[in-house]
This record gives structure tokens, C-alpha cells and sequence, in this order.
């Protein structure tokens, strides 16, 4: 193997920080896979593994952000690759699907999405993530749209799970890139394209998941007025902010029909 070395960065969130944003934020800066947990003293805390050429960059960025109170940095030397094994572990949902880095063997009875941690924007380890999975499972399959798809897990998974056809925006260009290869790589066939959630048209589906902040699924549910899909999977809330969003979308006529609540994350199903 012939990849850089990688670094651990994890950053320490101030004390009323806004962990959901700077999650955001912080993602796209290293352009990685991220763990949130807490700092000695119960700080909440984000890390990151990153290649060691980027690590400095990357320190740099989380550091300038708004909420962030430190930034460390340790190589990890020479296990680095067996840091990173531990770091992302396959995941299995419902019964029906797995998730798992490259070098995890598939299960036979399982459906399959491969997502390598080096350039993914979620490998389906955090719990926003797989509230939506455990969810979507659970839907009657048809055509879905996958809103602010990051690594493009979510749309990828959809596919394995008889999905078709499905489609994938985000606004960043980074996670347009991302979710293609990650098809590529899982050999399924997604649309994939740049979009503003607040302003450009999207795509028109039976199901619409999504994993962000809460203000954005709210423009969502404003945004999909018109022509509402017939269930929609929300995640990146905070329980506090899920009957708020849930309000939102109860005004297209799709009330919550299930959720899951993980590690101070909510992630609903709403359906008429």
C-alpha cells in the first residue's frame, strides 16, 4: 500500500458550541470521515484521520472556526493503518445491510456498500447516519432522492435495497465528486448533481432522504411543497429540534410515523 501516512486531528468544541453546525463545517474542511466524542473533562470532541500532507491545512481550518477551542494533532507513526481499522468498523443495519470499509470482508446475507474512509464525507458510522438507514430499511422501495448526500452512503445504500431510480445532491462539489466515485466503486448507478437546496429545483421522488441540520430539512419540507414525496427519512437532528422540523413537514400532510434516537441524535420517518 502505497497511501500517505495519516494523522489524528480532533478538535475540542467550546463550551455552548454549536456541535451540529461545526460538524458540518469541520467535514467539509477535512474532507474526511469524522468521530464525534467527548475530550478528557468532557469536552465534545471531533476527529479526524487525514493524510499527513493535508494534516497541517486541516488543523489550520478547524482551528478558525467559530465553537472550536483547540485543535491537536498526532501522527500516528507507523500504525497508522491499523488506527485507522480500528477507527472505522463495518456496520449492520436492520438485518438487511452493511456498511464497511474496503478492507472488511462482505457478509453473503447482507446487502453490500463499500465507503473508503479516506475520502469519504460519511461512512456511516455516525449516528445521524444510521438513524436514516435503520429507517430507510423500512421503506416500501421506490424512486428516491438523496438531499445533501455527502459521501453518498445513503443513495448507494437505497440501491442495494431496491431503490431505483435514485438521485443525489449536494452543494458542495467535493461531496458531488465523492458520491460519484463511491458508485463507481460500488458498481451502482445514481444521478448525481450540484444543487442549492434553497434555490435550485431538485429532484422529484417518491422518497426523500436526508441527513442535515435541522434549519435546512425545514427549508426542504418548504422547498418540496408542491409536489411532496410520499415518505421522507430525516436525520441531523437534535431531539429537541425534532418536533419543530416534524411541524414543518406535517403541513405537506407526512406526520411521524417512526424515529430513532441515538447518542443525542433523532432521525424520523414521516409518511401520511
Amino acid at each position: 500500500m502505497t497511501d500517505p501516512p495519516l494523522v489524528r486531528v480532533a478538535a475540542t468544541l467550546a463550551p455552548g458550541a454549536d456541535v451540529e453546525l461545526i460538524l458540518v463545517q469541520a467535514t467539509g474542511i477535512a474532507e474526511s470521515g469524522c468521530e464525534e466524542r467527548s475530550a478528557p473533562g468532557g469536552a465534545p470532541e471531533l476527529v479526524f484521520w487525514v493524510p499527513a500532507p493535508r494534516a497541517a491545512a486541516v488543523a489550520d481550518g478547524l482551528g478558525r472556526l467559530g465553537g472550536v477551542a483547540g485543535v491537536a494533532s498526532e501522527d500516528a507513526g507507523d500504525g497508522w493503518r491499523d488506527a485507522l481499522r480500528a477507527f472505522h468498523r463495518p456496520i449492520r443495519v436492520a438485518g438487511r445491510l452493511m456498511v464497511r470499509p474496503p478492507w472488511v470482508e462482505p457478509d453473503p446475507g447482507l446487502a453490500d456498500v463499500v465507503i473508503d474512509p479516506g475520502m469519504a464525507f460519511g461512512t456511516g458510522q455516525h449516528a445521524t447516519t444510521r438513524g436514516c438507514l435503520e429507517l430507510l430499511c423500512g421503506v416500501e422501495p421506490g424512486a428516491l432522492a438523496d438531499i445533501g448526500c455527502g459521501s453518498g452512503v445513503l443513495a448507494i445504500a437505497a440501491r442495494r435495497l431496491g431503490f431505483e431510480p435514485v438521485a443525489a445532491v449536494d452543494f458542495d462539489p467535493l461531496c458531488v465528486d465523492a458520491t460519484l466515485a463511491n458508485a463507481r466503486a460500488n458498481g451502482v448507478a445514481l444521478t448525481v448533481a450540484r444543487r442549492d437546496i434553497a434555490t435550485d429545483p431538485l429532484p422529484e421522488a417518491d422518497v426523500v432522504a436526508a441527513n442535515l441540520t435541522s434549519g435546512l430539512l425545514a427549508t426542504l419540507a418548504r422547498r418540496l411543497a408542491v409536489r411532496p414525496p410520499r415518505t421522507a427519512v430525516l436525520s441531523g437532528l437534535r431531539p429537541s429540534e425534532a418536533d419543530a422540523v416534524a411541524g414543518e413537514w406535517a403541513a405537506l400532510g407526512l406526520r411521524v410515523r417512526d424515529r430513532r434516537d441515538a447518542d443525542d441524535w433523532t432521525a424520523l420517518l414521516v409518511a401520511p
